[in-house]
C-alpha cells in the first residue's frame, strides 16, 4: 500500500519597512500573537470565501436578466440605406 502524499505548505516572501516591521510587532505583543497567526488570520479573513470559485467564473442567479449580453436576433436588421426605393 502507498503512502498518501502530504499537502505542502506554500511559501510567500515579501518585505516589510523598518516601520511597519516594529508596528507589526508591537500590535503583536499588545494582542499575545505571533505576526505569522497575525497575517494567516488577516488573509484567511479576505480569502476564506474563494478557497473553491475558479478565476472568471461568477455564479449567475436563474432569474437575473442578460440585458447586455449580445444574441443573435431571428432577422437581418435593415439600415436606413439598404430600403430600396421604389420610383
Amino acid at each position: 500500500m502507498s503512502k498518501k502524499k502530504r499537502k505542502r505548505a506554500k511559501k510567500y516572501v515579501f518585505k516589510l519597512s523598518y516601520k511597519q516591521a516594529e508596528s507589526l510587532r508591537n500590535y503583536c505583543a499588545i494582542k499575545s500573537t505571533t505576526p505569522n497567526k497575525l497575517i494567516k488570520t488577516l488573509l484567511d479573513h479576505y480569502t476564506g470565501n474563494y478557497t473553491n470559485k475558479k478565476i472568471g467564473i461568477e455564479d449567475v442567479d436563474e432569474k437575473q436578466l442578460n440585458l447586455f449580453e449580445e444574441k443573435q436576433a431571428p432577422y437581418e436588421q435593415l439600415g436606413i440605406f439598404d430600403i430600396a426605393s421604389s420610383d
